[in-house]
């Protein structure tokens, strides 16, 4: 086939190929004069402990609430762990904490565990298939310029461990998320 005949039955062919195609694109709105306003940020709605299907509100901090993780140092056996909150604001706040399917149904702290000089994730187990737990909410308490707290056990291997702790829940019926400094503890 001679280069010109080809290339006529390409330039013919082009509209039945776009055609072919969706070629279709979004309008855009014509440009004007007028100043752009930002839309106003809305409260958050927070999500319903009992509705897993429904989308959640993003957690935000509290403010005036601060936590503390304790642990012991060096442990034989199971680790027990206790997450405080303290609470310097002048009105008491309700914390609400459901159990959490990835942590062995535990409802607080949440944590992450860490192996010491390698970072490698010892708990939660990744890939670990989730348990179905029941979603009952624990409330606690902290009193006006009082203190609340939540505590648990791991059952960890011998070794050394960096150990993230956190509450995940509600504050008066809004999605919070309260981290307290890592601890470093050694499991004999």
């Amino acid at each position: 086939m001679k280069p010109r005949i080809l290339l006529l039955t390409a330039l013919l062919t082009l509209p039945v190929l776009a055609a072919a195609q969706d070629t279709t694109l979004p309008e855009i709105p014509p440009m004007t004069s007028e100043p752009v306003v930002a839309p106003t940020p809305t409260t958050p709605t927070p999500a319903q402990p009992t509705a897993p299907s429904a989308p959640a509100a993003a957690a935000v901090g509290v403010s005036g609430v601060q936590a503390s993780l304790d642990a012991p140092r060096t442990v034989t056996g199971k680790v027990g762990l206790t997450l405080t909150l303290k609470n310097s604001n002048p009105v008491a706040i309700t914390f609400g904490v459901r159990r959490d399917n990835e942590q062995n149904c535990s409802t607080a702290p949440q944590v992450r565990v860490l192996q010491v000089g390698t970072r490698a994730v010892v708990y939660p187990v990744s890939g670990a298939a989730p348990r179905l737990c029941a979603q009952d909410l624990e409330t606690k308490i902290a009193p006006a310029k009082g203190s609340v707290t939540f505590a648990r056990d791991l059952d960890l291997p011998p070794g050394e461990y960096m150990v993230e702790g956190w509450l995940s829940g509600f504050a008066d019926k809004t999605l919070v998320k309260v981290p307290a400094m890592p601890v470093r503890i050694t499991v004999k």
